[in-house]
């Protein structure tokens, strides 16, 4: 049967993988990757600049070291001194001697102190406050940094006293871009496991910035400076649309484009800190609205999920406060139940009293136990998430809103999901609230039964959803956990089949009676990876009226 993949969420734990691979074999790749972003940064600046317009090996030296902590320290120095060594051959040896103390060491300093503060900052870069503090941290360390480095090359006669403060303005600048550029770009691209494909709306941003880079340098009678601003349009459109994620892939994209425009377009009437400062206010602007994306959807998120869990703890408070009445309502039956079934007993085992009695009170035995049931019956509909509102749902829309309610679980797991739907799939008869209701419930236990996996297991869910044989769809959901207990019995547990600390344990419960409720089928199982549940619900027939 084809189908199509339609989701793919890779947050795997690439990073924890990343974290747990050996430093000697990552250290020397590091100084490699090191020295080549070196040496484009200075093949690609031009001559009237003097000096490289950004240092995008800073920003791997910053991305490199928040990933793998201060026991990489030692390969920051190794790094810059391999680079000035094959760069910077002309250097006075003071200055090849302590630049790498001075750069490597610095910066490992700043990071260490960030890593280890009060701060809490997430490398995954999270919220806007990570950024903020990211920011903060390049600022302040680049201006140190550039301060010591250019007074060293002042007291070596490489520069004179009037050149030394532009210098460390220039120094500190090229640092910043590249970290404000290319650290951001690397923690994302690891805490998101990897670089997404791109797609039709992906290349038309790139054709955005491409068009406005050719709208800045390709009028030769004004200076390019001053068309500067166009830039701007692209990344806040792909920043608006994409979050921090965008906005990283579009800086990086834009900075590229921006060292090619100006290498084509040759010597230019503003000086390289023109430039330089047109790009960090650039870079700052595309990073902020990024963030505040990213924290608002992330929000918005938390906010529904939150929303979901207090209706359905609110309904189940609510239950628990009318318990009085319901055990009223229930025990009215009840009695009259007892009584008219001994007034029968009476007349069957001691031939006592009237038959005609004894006939009535086994018809109202009958009727009482209808109005038990009724009322039981009002009690589970109403834990039950409310009354249904069956309609035709499309299973793709039901599975993709489940994952971006989970959004947030994915990212603070690392935990990945594949999806593939079959072309064909048909639409079932169901009320969406409640179906999504019961995927959030299955995924989110998958979700938790996988945080214990080590390091080298990957977190995967694979959901798949095909036709079946009387006119039902069956999704499936796989994940790589432990799996059910082998004594596992949903309905023999009921609602005491959680081992979550913090849950219900009622999610599996609810599930299989909304489940049921829609006449369908919820199988729990195992496979060779972990846990298996099967949905089964009814469909609408293929090419239906939507």
């Amino acid at each position: 049967m084809s189908q199509v993949v339609v989701t793919e969420r890779t947050h795997a734990n690439r990073m924890a993988r990343m974290q747990a691979s050996p430093i000697w074999l990552i250290g020397p790749v590091y100084i490699i990757a090191y020295v080549t972003l070196g040496w484009l940064s200075i093949i690609s600046s031009t001559p009237s600049f003097g000096i490289v317009p950004w240092s995008p090996e800073t920003g791997l030296a910053f991305a490199a070291f928040l990933i793998f902590g201060r026991s990489f320290w030692p390969y920051l120095l190794l790094g810059v001194a391999a680079s000035n060594l094959v760069l910077r051959r002309e250097l006075p040896f003071l200055v090849q001697l302590l630049s790498p103390v001075i750069v490597g060491g610095g910066y490992a300093v700043a990071l260490n102190w960030v890593q280890q503060s009060r701060w809490h900052f997430d490398i995954k870069l999270a919220t806007l406050r990570d950024i903020l503090v990211l920011e903060g941290t390049a600022i302040v360390s680049s201006v140190l940094v550039a301060s010591a480095s250019v007074t060293i090359l002042a007291l070596s006669g490489v520069l004179t006293a009037p050149e030394v403060p532009y210098s460390i303005f220039r120094y500190a600048v090229g640092d910043l871009i590249g970290v404000s550029i290319i650290t951001p770009f690397l923690l994302v691209v690891a805490s998101a496991g990897g670089i997404p494909k791109p797609n039709l709306e992906s290349v038309i941003q790139a054709c955005a910035i491409v068009a406005a880079l050719v709208f800045a340098f390709g009028f030769s009678s004004l200076p390019h400076f001053r068309l500067f601003n166009v830039m701007f349009f692209p990344i806040i459109w792909i920043a608006l649309r994409h979050g921090l994620e965008g906005a990283t892939f579009g800086l990086v994209a834009t900075e590229v484009g921006l060292v090619i425009a100006l290498l084509i377009s040759g010597p230019q009437l503003a000086g390289v800190t023109t430039y330089q400062s047109l790009m960090l206010v650039l870079a700052f602007t595309g990073l902020a609205i990024g963030g505040l994306v990213t924290d608002r959807r992330r929000f918005e998120q938390e906010l529904r999920l939150n929303q979901e869990s207090v209706s359905q703890i609110f309904r189940l408070g609510s239950a628990g406060e009318v318990t009085t009445a319901i055990a009223h309502e229930i025990n009215q039956p009840l009695t009259a139940i007892s009584n008219y079934t001994r007034l029968v007993h009476e007349y069957l085992v001691k031939g006592e009293g009237d038959k005609t009695i004894a006939i009535e009170a086994a018809s109202k035995v009958a009727s009482q136990v209808d109005r038990t049931a009724a009322v039981v019956r009002n009690l589970r509909d109403f834990i039950r998430l409310g009354r249904r509102q069956i309609g035709e749902q499309n299973p793709h829309l039901l599975i993709r809103e489940a994952l971006d309610l989970l959004e947030p679980n994915f990212r603070r797991t690392g935990a990945s999901v594949k999806v593939a739907i079959a072309r064909d799939i048909r639409n079932v008869a169901v009320d969406r609230l409640q179906i999504e209701q019961v995927l959030m419930n299955i995924i989110s236990n998958a979700i938790d039964a996988m945080s214990d996996n080590s390091p080298s297991k990957e977190r995967l869910i694979n959901i798949t959803a095909r036709n079946i044989e009387n006119n039902r769809i069956e999704i499936q959901i796989r994940d790589s956990g432990p799996g059910f207990p082998p004594d596992f019995n949903l309905r023999k547990s009921g609602i005491r089949a959680s081992k979550k600390k913090d849950g219900l344990g009622v999610g599996l419960s609810l599930s299989q009676t909304i489940v049921e409720g829609h006449g369908g089928e919820l199988l729990l199982g195992n496979d060779d990876e972990g846990a298996l549940v099967r949905i089964r619900l009814n469909s609408f027939p293929r090419g239906a009226a939507q």
